[in-house]
């Protein structure tokens, strides 16, 4: 059966790229193959060993577009590591099986102009990366990335632009009672300022899922409200970003009814100095801190929660702090980049993370806070025609207590990208 919903879906799209084609309607295909290579050893344990593995993603996209003004886009896209699997077990390089690996990554309708002049939408499955994506990011890092499910309603005009939102998470399609996961929000971004960019959004989580639970407690009830905001000022520039989560969410499953009170916050902030020249050489400094619990009253729940952000882009290519910690952390962060020759760009960040609430040493029993460091040095080019080449060196020096073992290894970590997109 799923054999037969590939084929399917490759005949309605080849069939309705050609009635489109026939309609006079503009189409356009675009692509990407990512192949990337990496040598990991995260691991702090002296007795791991280093691993390598190869991966590629690969999309291809078809956007038609109709009377100027209605957008349908589908993009397909197969993520696979070299040597893996097929969802049977069984190998799919040099032999006769494959991955059965092909999804849609984004399939939408898209109205440049429904009501007026201004005012848009799109519905089906799409990528959303508002802001500097620390709040919703697509995760393009991801070998398959992040696409959310919903539609969307927007007024734009040249002084602001509002966007109202709806998602669905999880749709369980109970005959019972709800047990949906949904999210609403809004997000504006007022456009009428000089050198800066500030957008101000909240949005709702409703988890409606009651099982397990005591009466009237659902899984997630959850408002997030938040700022962003970008300036620059001669050479400086400057990057805030700031949520703070209410709500409330269950303390545990029955026979528990208590209900805890969220009561979490994220803040970011970074300053930067461009310097003048054909280097394009930038230093900053910033610092990321989400709130932790320490569980000292039992009625509330402090620690932010980091759930849809690309966790990739802003604390240490490691990927050691993606998912959120009840913790909470804290990372200070130095960045610095420079194009030496043209076509080439070189960065390096460095990170010092610690937990935002104390925790008990394994080692010793002592409280502290103290994470480790990352050190990140990246260099990429475009010198090749028609390929972007990209490659980085990582390290990260763990303390003890968070290693959870005496003298702990490094962790290591190296990987190479080659990229090439084609079409507009």
């Amino acid at each position: 059966m799923k054999g037969l919903n590939k084929l399917l879906l490759v005949v309605v799209v080849v069939v309705a790229g050609a009635m489109l084609a026939q309609a006079a309607t503009d189409v356009n295909i675009t692509g990407q193959v990512r192949l990337r290579d990496q040598l990991d050893k995260k691991s702090f344990d002296t007795s791991a060993t280093y691993k390598s593995f190869s991966e590629m993603r690969t999309r291809v996209g078809i956007e038609a577009t109709v009377n100027d003004n209605a957008h349908a886009f589908v993009q397909l896209q197969d993520s696979r590591l070299f040597g893996g699997q097929s969802i049977f077990g069984q190998p799919t390089s040099g032999t006769l099986n494959d991955a059965h690996n092909v999804d849609i990554h984004q399939a939408y309708i898209q109205l440049d102009n429904i009501f007026g002049e201004g005012w848009g939408g799109k519905a089906g499955r799409f990528e959303f990366s508002p802001g500097n994506q620390r709040v919703f990011s697509a995760c393009d890092w991801s070998n398959v990335g992040r696409s959310l499910e919903g539609g969307m309603l927007w007024y734009d005009n040249p002084d602001f632009k509002v966007t109202g939102f709806g998602v669905k998470v999880l749709e369980l399609n109970s005959s019972s009672y709800n047990r949906d996961f949904d999210i609403f929000g809004l997000y504006g971004n007022i456009k009428a300022l000089e050198n800066c960019r500030l957008d101000l959004f909240g949005f709702y989580e409703y988890d409606a899922d009651t099982n397990g639970y005591a009466a009237g407690i659902n899984k997630l009830d959850r408002i997030n409200l938040g700022v962003y905001h970008y300036r620059t000022y001669q050479q400086f520039d400057f990057e805030l970003n700031g949520v703070y989560q209410l709500g409330n969410m269950p303390c545990g499953m029955l026979p528990d009814t208590l209900e805890l009170d969220i009561s979490a916050f994220m803040v970011t902030f970074e300053a930067g100095y461009s310097f003048v020249g054909s280097g394009n050489a930038r230093v900053a400094a910033g610092i990321d801190y989400s709130s932790g619990d320490d569980g000292s009253d039992t009625t509330k729940f402090k620690a932010y929660q980091n759930s849809y952000y690309g966790g990739h882009k802003f604390r240490g290519y490691m990927d050691y702090f993606v998912s959120s910690n009840t913790l909470g952390l804290m990372d200070l962060m130095l960045r610095g980049r420079i194009d030496p020759t043209p076509g080439w760009t070189i960065k390096g960040d460095f990170h010092y993370f610690s937990t935002a609430q104390d925790y008990t040493s394994p080692i010793d029993g002592s409280a502290t806070k103290d994470v480790g460091i990352e050190v990140d040095l990246t260099a990429s080019t475009t010198r090749v025609a028609g390929v972007n080449l990209m490659a980085g060196a990582s390290i990260f020096l763990p303390k003890e207590a968070s290693a959870g073992m005496k003298d702990p290894d490094p962790g290591i970590w190296a990987w190479g990208i080659a990229t090439v997109n084609f079409g507009k």
